[in-house]
Parts: structure tokens; C-alpha cells; sequence
């Protein structure tokens, strides 16, 4: 997760449940691909909700699956892929609660976010670019 989604995780009670049951998370890009030492044990099967795979690059011989959030929480719960019914099934009580699940989280809204963005100046050679660079694209 991000930094501000960790924030939430960590204010609402979900990451000490994470760590509690042994699950690892990641900041999001390429951190298992660029040298970081976050590797499975070789040959083990994992569910990953990273946006690419190739041969290794999680662990020597492992077999990947990538997934969506949500598909690798259900995974989680059962310790295994699920069948597509099962899927569904669990799917369907996210869906009954998506608007208490679902939170796009507005970096305005957060204070130590947006009184940060306060502080920063921005020369106005490159606000005049940005706004010409805009005004030609929607175009």
C-alpha cells in the first residue's frame, strides 16, 4: 500500500492484523524486481497482486498467480485459489459492503498531506508550462 493507505490501515486496526497472521506487504512499484531482497522461498506457490511476473522474479522456480486485491484476499482466507463459485460467494459480501469497503483516499483531505503541498513553491516558468502543456491537450 501506499503511505497514506498504510495510514488508514493502521488507524482503522487492519495491519496489526496483518502482521499478526504472517502477511507481508509491499510499497507499491518495483520493489521485488529492482534489487530488493523480498524474495519466496524457492519453488513456492504464491498469489501476487503485483502487475507483472516473469520467470524467477519472485523467487527461484516459484509459481506465481497474479491477482486482484480481492482475489488474493480470499486466497488468503482459504489458504488456496479459490473456484470461481467460491470466488463469487465471497465477492458477493465485499460487494454488499463496497461502500464501507471501497474508500478512495483524497491526499486533500488528509492534513499532514495537504499542509505539506502548502509549502511547496513552484516557480511560475514551469506553472505557465504546465498550463499550456495542459490547454494544448484538451484540445
Amino acid at each position: 500500500p501506499t503511505k497514506m493507505d498504510e495510514a488508514q490501515l493502521t488507524k482503522e486496526g487492519f495491519y496489526s492484523i496483518y502482521g499478526k497472521v504472517g502477511a507481508r506487504t509491499e510499497m507499491p512499484g518495483c520493489s521485488l524486481c529492482m534489487g530488493n531482497q523480498a524474495r519466496v522461498e524457492a519453488g513456492a506457490s504464491v498469489v501476487s497482486t503485483s502487475t507483472r511476473n516473469f520467470p524467477n522474479r519472485l523467487g527461484q522456480g516459484a509459481n506465481v498467480y497474479l491477482a486482484s486485491a480481492e482475489l488474493a484476499a480470499v486466497s488468503a482466507i482459504m489458504g488456496r485459489l479459490p473456484t470461481k463459485d467460491e470466488y463469487m460467494e465471497a465477492n458477493s459480501a465485499l460487494v454488499e459492503k463496497r461502500d464501507s469497503t471501497y474508500i478512495y483516499l483524497n491526499f486533500d483531505q488528509y492534513e499532514q498531506y495537504s499542509s505539506k503541498a502548502g509549502t511547496v513553491e513552484i516557480d511560475e516558468d514551469v506553472k505557465t508550462t504546465a498550463k499550456k502543456n495542459y490547454s494544448d491537450f484538451i484540445r
